[in-house]
């Protein structure tokens, strides 16, 4: 029996490294989207490549999650299509960055702010 608990408390805690599977898009994680987004813009206006490719990955990874969210979530095309819009922009960040073409990487910001405003006005519930 000591065996069975010691094993199954060393799967479940292995399987916690793999990280948290968010079972849904909730009013704190948009948040952190949020502020990552605002991080982001900030280090672009800054020229700050390190800390903007740091944000950018993680918005990559956050938007990810948000298209996936959408999809399981059925019937929110829409928000597919604008969380897909959204990681696409994203890329074009990080391939601007990778050149340091700054200017180009911060209207690029800007349109994603849009493309996220977008999606609250459809999806949000105030």
């Amino acid at each position: 029996m000591f065996k069975t608990i010691i094993v199954t408390s060393l799967f479940f805690g292995l399987a916690s490294l793999a990280g948290p599977a968010r079972a849904e898009v909730d009013e704190d994680f948009m948040q952190t989207v949020e502020d990552t987004h605002k991080s982001l813009t900030s280090n672009l206006t800054l020229q700050n490549a390190e800390s903007s490719n740091t944000d950018a990955n993680l918005l990559a990874g956050y938007f990810a999650e948000i298209e996936e969210f959408f999809v399981k979530k059925g019937d929110a095309q829409d928000g597919v299509d604008l969380a897909h819009k959204s990681r696409e922009l994203v890329a074009a960040i990080q391939q601007t960055i990778a050149i340091n073409d700054f200017g180009t990487a911060v209207q690029t910001s800007a349109e994603l702010g849009r493309t996220c405003k977008a999606c609250h006005k459809l999806y949000h519930d105030d």
